[in-house]
């Protein structure tokens, strides 16, 4: 069997783009905005990373959130930054449309924690180690994939409910235009 390779050149004569080969549930349904979100996560995976850095440390915002999941201690602020990262992914879902700009979004904030490991010293019986750069890399997908992935999917149902809520409410609030025959 004889397999053909994609050729871009073949959609563009046809007058589609790559994008719209790809469902809009993932990518959404307005490209530039999701280009402009995942930008956007981005920067505020780097934002993320030097705050927690430069404060509390990630360590510290590690524990904090164990012991909010285990039930030892409630941190009010775990629970308000999770609500507000949840809200942002919404209103992107609600927005875009698409689930990757959104996942993008909602996994920068963990993603920036894990990534602000890099350079901290830890011992390890009788040496000293310090976090690489691709280490912290590693530690800040796993946060984004292992907390970030269930929050955005979360984010993503909330959104694409409160679009259709909201498209299915417009115009239908008055009588119809064609009175109904008997």
């Amino acid at each position: 069997m004889r397999y053909r390779s994609f050729d871009g050149s073949q959609l563009r004569k046809r007058g589609r783009s790559l994008v719209s080969v790809v469902p809009p549930w993932l990518v959404g349904r307005r490209p530039a905005v999701s280009l402009v979100v995942g930008v956007l996560a981005v920067v505020l995976a780097l934002a993320v990373a030097a705050g927690v850095g430069a404060t509390i440390s990630s360590g510290r915002v590690a524990d904090v959130v164990v012991e909010t999941w285990t039930g030892a201690e409630l941190h009010a602020e775990v629970v308000a930054a999770t609500c507000l990262v949840v809200g942002i992914g919404a209103v992107s879902a609600a927005i875009t449309g698409g689930f990757i700009p959104t996942f993008a979004l909602v996994a920068s904030v963990p993603f920036g924690v894990g990534l602000a490991r890099y350079g901290i010293e830890y011992t390890v019986g009788h040496m000293t180690v310090v976090v690489s750069l691709s280490e912290a890399f590693a530690d800040g997908a796993g946060a984004a994939i292992g907390i970030g992935l269930p929050l955005a999917v979360g984010s993503y149902l909330v959104g694409i409910s409160v679009r259709r809520v909201a498209d299915s409410d417009r115009g239908n609030s008055g009588p119809g235009i064609r009175p109904e025959r008997t």
